[in-house]
């Protein structure tokens, strides 16, 4: 079965399937998709967990042997298989036709992928997986359904956005559901339940220096590290809020990894940056420079530390301060190439 990741809740409701696989380049789809999978196996009394992560010369026996050793106290378990490149190898097919084939009892397993292209979406063991579980698809959202997408979101917040105040944030977004997301929760945050105007997002989404949260991102492609800590220490002074420029870097991060991932499948750079829109057309040069110099390792680490900035800005996470995290992911993307790293050297 596939579906796309919105239809996700209505499955869930309707009970849990023994195997689900979300693939997709959408990052905020993508998780909120698993998270909504992990939450709804608790509920169901899938206690233990077990997480495996595919890289390199992989052990694939050692995900058999965790499936077949339950511990003395747990009734259920979730298994979760992480695969950042979307290619298991000739023994991980094998190895995941035959799990497909006979899954393990008490077990509700989570294969997470990126976007897979045609031909290994009809592969033999993407095939099993799909005959035996649930596919769902993390999907970009259109431009033109982008407003809807906000409209819906808005809603369960107890807001109703009038058509130029959706097109104006759609727009200011240029389609990261992650900002997009980030600008909603600010909405919610700052506005009583009722309706929304044009003038009401104006205020809020940008209501900050556009300029200065610009300039995080063309720092941290750059590699300007000095120039990533001066604008961050600028912002913090001038009593600017975390999250008002936060979707900005969260912007830079994802687009660097989506397009990782994408050529670590394989795909043509060249042709990955062509296909870029928005402020990141422009900095296609930048962007490719620092695919060069940042590994898929900092990159996934860039992401842990966005979601810890992000909850400590809202107050979630009171360990450490928000601007400080913000200093250490320009710190980790925006240091400069070490010579003779270049190319693995």
């Amino acid at each position: 079965m596939n579906i796309v990741a919105d239809r996700l809740p209505e499955q869930l409701a309707r009970g849990l399937a023994a195997l689900y696989v979300v693939t997709g380049d959408e990052p905020l789809a993508a998780q909120e998709a698993g998270d909504a999978i992990r939450a709804a196996a608790r509920a169901a009394g899938h206690t233990e967990r077990s997480v495996h992560t595919v890289q390199g010369k992989y052990n694939w026996q050692g995900l058999f042997a965790s499936g077949d050793n339950l511990s003395l106290f747990a009734e259920r378990r979730l298994t979760e298989i992480r695969m950042p490149s979307g290619k298991p190898g000739v023994d991980g097919a094998k190895a995941l036709e035959t799990y497909a084939g006979k899954l393990p009892t008490d077990t509700l397993t989570l294969i997470s992928l990126p976007g897979l292209d045609w031909k290994t979406q009809q592969s033999r063991w993407f095939a099993a997986l799909a005959r035996a579980g649930v596919v769902v698809e993390a999907k970009p959202v259109e431009r033109a359904a982008l407003p809807g997408w906000i409209e819906r979101r808005l809603a369960k917040q107890g807001l109703k956005a009038d058509r130029d105040a959706l097109v104006f944030l759609a727009d200011q977004v240029e389609g990261n559901l992650l900002a997009a997301q980030q600008e909603i929760d600010k909405l919610a945050l700052l506005l009583p339940p009722g309706k929304v105007t044009r003038v009401d997002v104006e205020r809020a989404v940008v209501d900050v220096s556009r300029l200065e949260a610009d300039a995080l991102a063309d720092a941290l492609y750059a590699g300007d590290a000095a120039r990533f800590a001066q604008t961050v220490i600028d912002l913090r002074d001038s009593g600017e809020a975390v999250p008002a420029m936060l979707w900005q870097v969260a912007s830079a991060v994802q687009t660097l990894l989506r397009l990782k991932l994408a050529v670590t499948r394989g795909d043509s750079l060249p042709v990955l940056l062509r296909a870029l829109w928005g402020r990141d057309k422009q900095r296609a040069p930048q962007i490719e420079r620092a695919l060069k110099r940042l590994d898929l390792g900092q990159i996934e680490q860039a992401l842990a530390l966005l979601a810890r900035t992000d909850r400590q800005s809202k107050g979630l996470d009171r360990l450490g301060d928000p601007w400080d995290s913000l200093l250490e992911l320009g710190r980790l993307l925006a240091a400069p190439q070490k010579i003779g790293t270049e190319h693995g050297r």
